[in-house]
């Protein structure tokens, strides 16, 4: 009987390991897009400037009910907060993009920490807003980044469809970039600032509904590996 119940125990403990493992990997991995997914992409657009762009991006989305993904600096939030406020209301969800914009892989610990720290503290203090994803300075990571991210509560997003907006010549180059790239659970990167970004954003919206992709937030977008 005694053999029998310690079989039992080990068992138990095995199967409280391995799930532990499963919801809580030993290392954390950065997500550039989500598998198993046919329809659904996410856009993301980044801020860490002026914010010019961005009431006709939020209206070009409003006027096509999509919801995406803001990733804005803690600077920005402090010289914008009405703006920030105005992405929440229209229903899409912010991420950490860091306080100063400083690449995290050149800080020490403690100055990494304290960058995506003061930000997470900005948004409750201001938006009262608890973010959940983090998306390093220019997509630059390492493991103590993704650790410290996920100790503060964010999962560490990246993305798998660059627009190269900031660089495009017109509209219509973002578009192709655009089109040619995308694929089933994509992550696609925006820059607010990009000059053509407002002309190319409806074109980008309606050649995605008419492949039969549907934008969500990234957070809605990934749902079952937002657990920690």
């Amino acid at each position: 009987m005694a053999k029998g119940a310690g079989i039992i125990l080990l068992i138990l403990s095995t199967m409280a390991v391995l799930s532990l493992r499963v919801r809580y990997p030993a290392e954390p991995q950065p997500i550039y897009f989500a598998e198993g997914e046919e329809n659904r992409v996410a856009l993301t657009f980044e801020s860490m400037w002026s914010g010019r762009n961005l009431d006709q991006i939020l209206a070009i989305l409003n006027d096509h009910s999509v919801r995406a993904t803001f990733f804005i600096t803690g600077t920005w939030l402090k010289k914008h907060p009405e703006a920030a406020r105005s992405i929440l209301a229209g229903g899409h969800e912010i991420g950490n993009h860091t306080m100063n914009h400083r690449i995290l892989t050149t800080l020490n610990v403690d100055e990494l920490v304290l960058e995506i720290r003061e930000f997470n503290q900005l948004a409750m203090d201001t938006l009262e807003y608890r973010p959940r994803l983090l998306r390093p300075p220019a997509g630059i990571y390492n493991g103590v980044v993704l650790r410290k991210a996920r100790e503060q509560g964010c999962r560490t997003v990246l993305w798998s469809v660059d627009s190269y907006d900031w660089i495009s010549k017109s509209g219509a180059d973002i578009k192709r970039r655009v089109e040619e790239r995308v694929h089933q659970g994509a992550i696609i990167v925006f820059r607010i600032e990009a000059t053509f970004l407002p002309a190319a954003l409806p074109e980008i919206l309606t050649m995605l509904q008419l492949q039969g992709y549907d934008p969500y937030p990234v957070s809605e977008l990934l749902e079952d590996r937002m657990q920690f």
